[in-house]
């Protein structure tokens, strides 16, 4: 996924954002959250954090919004460009009525995980962020005439599984040492949760929906 090119910086592989390797049904389907969340606080301006394929954005954009971006490598065009670890300093005193930032923070160290969240309640009353969560995961649903839908979920941490950073991901939820009441715990200092949930199909994404502390 990751180069570094002639200047030594890394920067994303060329063609690792093309739609039929990139883009499958269940990342789709988190595009869908995503949009969803965001629309529902009405903004007028959006940054997305971590161009990707540019869906979001440009989706959000035919809403009206005025959407600007931020990632660290500038082959994809950001209006911001740098390491979120240093979203202060790079954003100065802009703000925005929502900041999204989707399967973004595993890429860092974990102890990293809160002094980014701080800096993105610096910038944002609303954010909306998602993680993977790799715990073990079963759903049942039963349709019977008359009856309405029946669903059973289970969730099982990985209390036994260590997540070993494999190149992407320094960490995820579900594994040893990496709980969500740790995780909400986390967002807690610098947010009021407001809601969060494993997106239906595609439980490996864990949204959380979150307004900055008053």
């Amino acid at each position: 996924m990751y180069k570094e090119n002639h200047t030594g910086a890394v920067q994303v592989e060329e063609n690792h954002y093309n739609f039929q390797s990139y883009t499958d049904l269940p990342r789709w389907t988190s595009y869908w959250h995503q949009i969803k969340e965001t629309l529902a606080f009405a903004p007028k301006t959006v940054l997305v954090i971590g161009v990707g394929d540019n869906i979001i954005g440009t989706l959000l954009t035919a809403q009206g919004i005025r959407v600007y971006t931020f990632d660290f490598d500038k082959n994809l065009h950001p209006d911001f460009e740098g390491d979120v670890t240093n979203i202060d300093t790079i954003l100065g005193d802009k703000r925005f009525d929502v900041i999204l930032c989707c399967q973004v923070l595993e890429h860092l160290p974990r102890d990293r995980f809160e002094d980014v969240l701080r800096q993105l309640s610096q910038h944002a009353g609303n954010v909306i962020i998602s993680l993977p969560d790799s715990a073990i995961k079963y759903k049942f649903e039963i349709k019977l005439p008359v009856v309405k839908t029946i669903k059973i979920n289970m969730y099982i941490h990985n209390f036994f599984k260590k997540h070993k950073f494999d190149g992407e991901h320094y960490w995820e939820i579900g594994t040893r040492g990496h709980t969500r009441r740790s995780v909400l715990k986390s967002m807690a200092k610098f947010f009021t949760v407001n809601k969060w949930y494993l997106a239906p199909y595609n439980p490996y994404h864990l949204f959380f929906i979150l307004n900055k502390l008053q």
